[in-house]
């Protein structure tokens, strides 16, 4: 669902099994009330909230949602070092062992360069990117603990743990709705292009750019 507060839109989403109506919900951020109010259409009971990075506008309701829901709240261990992030029933992941939430498996890939410990979840064939991925480009490199290095070496093992049939859910549309095929992605969008690090570190961080958005 597309929330926004103030001049912030981002995508949080609700990962649900229709058969059990567990669910897990992606970096809830804004639009409490209506997050709630999507739970309760679909009798969705919230097994744990999935973050992919720390900031603000990923993470800003996971406190109040994990007390209000009383489940648990998941996020890299590098990225809650690294930036101090807390909340209520904070867990860590350490590794890309899947995690099973009930009905749900949820498998974790971790994937630094957008943040210090930024994180994807695939969830069956969904892979939900937070500012890893988008559709149109990638995360922006320039906060403290961001590595475009990094982020190319991310982008590469999505390459080799992806199939056509995946499905990329970003935090964020920069004009392509969520939900596009990842083999759309590797045909339109120049960061999966580049297969050289020194050539998308140069892009990436390029200075000419009319935004950190512009992504080409």
């Amino acid at each position: 669902m597309k929330v926004t507060h103030s001049n912030f839109t981002n995508y949080c989403y609700i990962a649900l099994n229709q058969a059990t109506r567990e669910s897990v919900v992606v970096d809830p951020a804004w639009e409490l009330g209506k997050i709630e109010a999507t739970l309760s259409a679909y009798g969705a009971s919230v097994r744990a909230i999935l973050l992919t990075h720390s900031h603000h506008d990923h993470v800003s309701l996971a406190d109040v949602l994990a007390t209000r829901q009383g489940c648990p709240v998941y996020m890299s261990e590098e990225e809650a070092r690294y930036y101090g992030f807390q909340c209520s029933n904070l867990r860590l992941i350490r590794s890309e062992t899947p995690l099973r939430l009930g009905s749900l498996e949820i498998m974790p890939i971790l994937t630094p360069g957008h943040t210090k410990g930024s994180v994807c979840y695939l969830v069956g064939d969904n892979l939900f990117t937070g500012d890893t991925l988008f559709a149109e480009g990638c995360g922006m490199c320039t906060d403290r603990g961001a590595d475009p290095h990094a982020l190319f070496d991310s982008l590469q093992k999505l390459k080799h743990k992806l199939s056509s049939k995946n499905k990329i859910f970003p935090g964020h549309s920069y004009g392509m709705p969520p939900g596009q095929f990842y083999s759309s992605l590797l045909e339109r969008n120049i960061y999966l292009m580049l297969e050289d690090r020194s050539r998308f570190v140069s892009f990436r961080m390029r200075q000419n750019q009319t935004g950190l958005m512009a992504f080409k």
